[in-house]
């Protein structure tokens, strides 16, 4: 009877602070499939490698522990292969230290407290007390990390979640190495490494988040300096165009003595001098500002450089993807196409095509440039050819990054003579699957 009774308060408490670290895991990772089944799956087998005893002087046990939370991070969660790695490493030494210090607490108290000499009731409730420990501590971890994670997540880029890493795993070396040099008798000497550990690594998810909210103001900030670049260009036409209405007078008798004289071909010449004047370069694409801005400054720079340029654009004021990612996408995608067509010496041959829309729960995009320069691809994306590399070549990354971040999907062709860049973006409630079965993906056969 009181086996089943430990058997069942243990499951429980088990249980409940598995559940808390596989909340921590969904922050960081979205799952594959959300599907209850697996979801169960997982906490299962997280409670398990929570559960993992660590010995002083051993580390077989500890290896395995870490070796079993990169199979579930692989197994049950969606993200690039450094992300998963950099997730494991990040909160392996916390799982370790917690696991560690709240096991063997209970053993030097068994050991020294009462001489090893407990009851079976008394060492099954102390058993469950350190067990039981473990929820607050857990609960703890996981409140603040919902509030430091998500964010980080999806805009810290590769080479700093690299340097996160460094930090980490000089954490995770020192926890197991004073774990393997401690004995069960003087195992409590390594309790400053794990606090330490625990620490750092807890100070790493706060550090991701001041890093992020760096990288969100640089973003925040480039696409201001579209907007006012095009609210600046605006205000320079309409200034012009008030010009031109208050000399429009003088304008009209010219050309009305042009034509009394019978000057027919200077009156018109006129006029197509006059036309030139109303002509504003600070295109209304669409209602919404970010957008406008980035696509009026990037088509003109285009046209300036010879590249023929067509934009289809439906998008309404409002939409659900954020205004600096919005920002972000379009202007690495343009950058991208305009710098291929920039390397083609026939001028002729340049061009670049934008469709881009939001209907039926979908937000599309598609973008289509010339191209003749040749394109070298690698496990992280595509090899930029420009004598700098280290500086450029990361558009494709960041752009990769912001879909991922709204669980989209991205498409990229290209051929001998033109590249193409398809983004699908849910922002309905119907799936993918369903979306496409009643065949709403058709903006690109339009």
């Amino acid at each position: 009877m009181l086996n089943t009774i430990e058997f069942i308060v243990n499951w429980i408490l088990s249980m409940t602070y598995g559940t808390l670290l596989f909340l921590i895991l969904r922050q960081f990772i979205p799952l594959r499939r959300d599907n209850r089944f697996l979801v169960l799956i997982e906490i299962f087998l997280i409670t398990y490698l929570s559960n993992a005893i660590i010995y002083p002087g051993e580390i077989t046990g500890t290896f395995g522990a870490f070796a079993a939370l990169i199979i579930i991070l692989f197994l049950f969660h969606r993200s690039d292969l450094y992300l998963k790695l950099s997730v494991a490493v990040l909160l392996f030494p916390i799982i370790a230290a917690v696991s560690y210090i709240l096991q063997d607490i209970g053993s030097l108290i068994w050991m020294y407290g009462f001489n090893r000499h407990m009851s079976p009731a008394g060492q099954t409730i102390l058993h469950s007390f350190t067990m039981m420990l473990r929820i607050p501590v857990w609960f703890v971890i996981w409140y603040f990390m919902k509030k430091w994670i998500p964010c980080a997540v999806c805009d810290l880029t590769r080479k700093i979640w690299f340097l996160i890493d460094l930090v980490s795993l000089a954490s995770f070396i020192g926890i197991i190495t004073v774990i393997y040099n401690s004995t069960s008798q003087t195992s409590y000497i390594a309790y400053p490494a794990c606090i330490a550990s625990l620490i750092t690594n807890l100070g790493c998810c706060c550090l991701c988040t001041h890093m992020a909210k760096t990288v969100r103001t640089e973003m925040q900030l480039e696409s201001y300096q579209y907007q006012q670049a095009y609210y600046q260009e605006m205000e320079s036409n309409q200034q012009a165009i008030r010009g031109l209405r208050h000399d429009m007078k003088n304008h009209l008798n010219i050309v009305s003595t042009l034509l009394q004289n019978e000057s027919y071909d200077k009156a018109g010449q006129y006029l197509n001098r006059l036309n030139q004047e109303f002509i504003t370069t600070a295109k209304n694409f669409c209602p919404n500002s970010t957008v406008n801005a980035v696509l009026s400054t990037k088509e003109q720079f285009a046209k300036d450089h010879g590249i023929h340029c067509h934009l289809q654009v439906d998008l309404d004021e409002n939409l659900p993807i954020d205004d600096i990612d919005l920002c972000s996408l379009f202007a690495n995608t343009l950058d991208n196409a305009i710098e291929s067509c920039l390397k083609i010496q026939d001028v002729s041959k340049r061009f670049l095509n934008v469709k881009t829309r939001c209907n039926n729960n979908y937000f599309s995009y598609e973008i289509v440039n010339s191209k003749e320069n040749e394109i070298r691809e690698t496990s992280t994306g595509f090899q930029t050819d420009k004598k700098d590399p280290e500086l450029h070549g990361i558009g494709t990354v960041n752009i990769r990054r912001i879909v991922e971040k709204y669980h989209g999907a991205i498409d990229i062709q290209y051929t001998q003579d033109r590249f193409t860049v398809v983004i699908l973006i849910q922002t309905g409630e119907l799936s993918f699957k369903q979306h496409a079965s009643r065949g709403s993906v058709y903006f690109l056969s339009e």
